[in-house]
Parts: C-alpha cells; structure tokens; sequence
C-alpha cells in the first residue's frame, strides 16, 4: 500500500512518550480485582455517556450506568439499544485476545459492526460495505458528513491492505500512529452502510488492546474522541485539504494522550487510597479504625453513633477508637454537642502535573 504522507513532528513525539508512560503506570500498579472492576465500571460507564454526546444521542451518566451494569429497564431497551449493543461491544473486546479466530482485518471490524447495529438496521444490512455513491445511514454518527467518494477503490481490499500494514512489524511506523491513519481512512471511506462512526472506534480500541495499549480494555476512546471533537473534524478537513495527516495524528494522539493520563491518575488514586493505605496504617491501628479511614476517604463524615452502630461496638469503645484517631490525627473533629462528626483532615491535593502542549 501507498503510505500516506505525514511529519513525525515533537508533538507526536511527545504525545506518544506520555501515553506510553501513562500505559506503563497503568501496567505497574498492582490493584486488587475488586477495586480494578470499580475503575472499569466507572471509566466504561463515562465512556457510554460521552459517546451518546459523541453521536448525537445524549442519555446522561445515570442511564449509561445502567447500560454498564445491564440493568436497562424493558421499557427503555429499543431507545438504548446502540448503547447495549455497545457494551456487547465491549466485552467481546475484553475477551479478544492475538489468538483468536478473527485477525486484525476489515473482517474484524465487520463482526464489531455486526454486534454494533443488531435490531438497529434491518439483517441483510449489518456489516454491508455500501456502494460508493450509496450515503450511509446516518443515526448514530456525526462523522459520516465527512466521507468522500472512491468509485475505483475496493473497500475490502484497500483496508485489509491497511491492517496488514499495521500487523507487519517490519513497517517501522509506530503502532499509535498507524491506528490514526487507519482512523482517518475510517473517517474518508465510511465503507459500511452503517454504524462507521462507533465501528471505527471500537476497532481502534480492540487493537489497541491486542497491541498493549489499552491494558484491561479500561481507556475510554469515545470520551476523547467527544472531548475534542470540533477539533478533530477541523484537523480531519485540514489534513484532507493538505493531503497530509500530520495535524489528525496530532490531534488523535493529543486527545488519546490526555485520556490515558486521566485513566492512570484514577487508577493511582484508588491504589493510594484503598491498596497503599491500609498497608500503611495497618501496622497502626486496629481493624476497626482501618475501616472508618476507608470509609472517610469515600464519605465526607460520620458521627460516634454511626460508627458505634456500624462496628456493632460498644459506646466507650467507639470513643476510644475516635479519640486515638484524633490523637494521631487521621481524623479531625467538626461540631458541637450532637452535632459532632469526624472527617478526614483538609489537605492540599492539589498536585503539580506536567502540562501537556495542545496540536497546533
């Protein structure tokens, strides 16, 4: 295939060492099952709500809450389907792994499209490369607008010509950046009838999992994708214009970047908190006093009948335990009287991070 033309310009660079280095964070920090399986159902269930914004079908966090866990009520399931239908996506994705049936190619991406549209278009239209004059269906996709005509191109062909590139480790263009360009041609070639959009998407998150950089399928791709995306068409119909990718792959590694880094300082967060926490205090406090620290972290207050409630503890021992917490000040007290209550003393957490440069 015909590469085609880009700089490898210090924004890249840099883009790509952060995401990397986020990657890596995420890699080294040993959390337990329980609290990995809280971060994915936050970060899939920002992912479902950003990509309702993403293609023009907003449901808001609660709703994509319950996407996430499956409990969709029966009376909402045709207007959630695409977002059901996501989350199918999903953990199709989790399970995919380098040995399985079905290679990095346009049929992968064509079984991902099957699950996608199901009870959304009619059968015999899933996973149906369209004609090129044919115009997509167009719900559920804010980038189809953006598609150009290619009467002589063999869709089939032309992208499994481009996986075999991504998939040959002897090209010697770094993965990140052929996932762009094969999200560019996505974008330009619009090959199915529907669903090219949210198609796209998951195709970039299911290799970049195979290929090492979407650890735990957890990096939320439609919430960076919709946190630029004036951007991202404007960098689209630039580089179009130049017949040059160079400020798309900027402005898809500029957004990536920043939404790994996120994904990394959430994951961090609950390691210090939950994991390096208890490893910490355990050796100085008791069982109990270990719990309500926990719970602090989580609760902004509790009172000395919540917590003697709570322990299933006696009054004076309740106050004990309160008290040595005041005393090693894990804790402070607020309140008079009966309105007393504990709360985890204020801190400073505002932390210096390393700013990022935004694509020009």
């Amino acid at each position: 295939m015909i590469t085609p033309k880009f700089t490898i310009t210090n924004l890249i660079l840099n883009y790509i060492v952060k995401y990397e280095l986020a990657i890596q964070s995420i890699k080294d920090t040993q959390v337990p099952s329980p609290l990995l399986q809280q971060l994915r159902e936050q970060l899939r269930t920002e992912e479902i709500d950003k990509l309702g914004e993403l293609i023009a079908f907003p449901i808001g966090y609660s709703k994509a809450l319950t996407v996430e866990r499956g409990q969709v009520l029966p009376s909402y399931k045709n207007k959630l389907k695409i977002f059901t239908n996501y989350k199918n996506t999903q953990d199709y994705i989790d399970v995919y792994t380098p040995k399985s049936a079905l290679k990095p190619s346009i049929e992968l991406s064509t079984h991902l499209n099957k699950i996608l549209m199901k009870n959304i278009v009619e059968e015999w239209d899933l996973a149906r490369i369209k004609n090129f004059s044919e115009k997509p269906y167009d719900l559920y996709d804010t980038w189809y607008k953006l598609r150009d005509y290619y009467p002589s191109i063999e869709m089939r062909s032309h992208f499994n010509e481009l996986f075999g590139w991504i998939t040959n480790s002897s090209s010697g263009t770094h993965k990140l950046i052929q996932l762009c360009i094969l999200l560019y041609e996505f974008i330009d070639k619009a090959p199915f009838y529907a669903g090219n959009q949210i198609t796209a998407i998951s195709t970039i998150k299911i290799l970049t999992k195979i290929y090492g950089y979407n650890p735990y399928n957890v990096i939320p791709f439609s919430k960076a994708f919709f946190s630029i995306s004036e951007d991202i068409v404007s960098a689209f119909k630039i580089s179009k214009g130049k017949r040059d990718l160079t400020i798309f792959i900027e402005a898809v590694l500029y957004t990536l970047s920043l939404t790994v880094m996120d994904s990394s300082k959430k994951l961090t967060q609950i390691y210090n908190e939950k994991v390096q926490l208890r490893q910490q205090i355990g050796k100085d406090l008791n069982p109990r006093q270990v719990r309500i620290i926990e719970y602090l972290n989580s609760n902004s207050r509790i009172t000395r009948q919540q917590y003697t409630k709570m322990m299933g503890i006696s009054f004076m021992t309740s106050y004990r335990d309160l008290q040595e917490l005041l005393d090693k000040e894990y804790i402070s007290q607020k309140g008079k009287g009966r309105g007393t209550f504990y709360v985890i003393p204020d801190q400073d957490d505002e932390q210096a991070t390393e700013g990022i440069t935004i694509f020009s």
